[in-house]
């Protein structure tokens, strides 16, 4: 049996076969906006405590959901659970970016555990709730599955700058390294969460509206 942290660092490697590598969390149209290379460590913590923050929810509450409630009864309550994400994400091309990670991920989660309760209904979710299903499964903690969604973000932007604005890589460490507090922070907000009224509801309207106009961007390197 696989143990927890072992886990957590696999399905947090930027090089499972979940098309993850072709997002750059927004990075791309922030550089694009005008963003400089010096503010990305502002920009993680602003999406750990936004958008970051609202799918590791659905993440933790997910998980729950999949271990409390018997097969066969969990699907209504995680239709519910997926379209709060929705009602929380305006952007339309957010939502695409995250159903199509959503599709590859279960893809993958699939061929190891039993999640055809979720693949068996041939309808989209979005990628939080995937992912807190795979946690569940795989035994991961609320803590864990919460980390597990602020710490692949985290690096998912950092990796997306030194391809789009090449920097030395130890600058990228050192960023991760300054990004722990306040993903541990986010840990503490969101681990607790067990139902659908609990999630949160942050926002952060220049993301979504970056995220809407790269869709619609001619030249770019990074699906979203």
């Amino acid at each position: 049996m696989t143990g927890a942290p072992y886990l957590t660092m696999l399905l947090a490697d930027g090089r499972l076969p979940t098309g993850a590598h072709t997002q750059s969390a927004g990075v791309e149209p922030a550089f694009g906006a005008g963003m400089a290379l010096a503010e990305v460590p502002d920009y993680v913590t602003v999406r750990l405590r936004t958008v970051t923050e609202v799918e590791a929810a659905v993440a933790v509450v997910a998980r729950h959901l999949w271990l409390e409630r018997p097969p066969g009864d969990r699907t209504a309550a995680l239709v519910e659970l997926d379209g709060a994400w929705r009602a929380r994400t305006v952007s339309d091309a957010l939502r695409d970016a995250a159903d199509l990670l959503g599709r590859s991920y279960l893809r993958l989660a699939a061929s190891i555990w039993d999640l055809t309760e979720l693949s068996a209904t041939r309808r989209t979710w979005c990628r939080g709730l995937v992912v807190g299903a795979t946690a569940a499964a795989g035994g991961l903690s609320a803590a864990e599955t919460a980390r597990l969604v602020a710490f692949e973000d985290v690096q998912t932007v950092l990796a997306a700058a030194l391809k789009l604005v090449p920097f030395d890589p130890s600058q990228g460490v050192a960023w991760a390294v300054h990004a722990g507090p306040e993903v541990e922070d986010l840990v503490r907000r969101v681990a607790g969460l067990t139902s659908v009224t609990d999630l949160p509801a942050p926002s952060a309207p220049l993301i979504e509206q970056w995220g809407q106009r790269h869709r619609d961007t001619e030249r770019r390197l990074f699906r979203a």
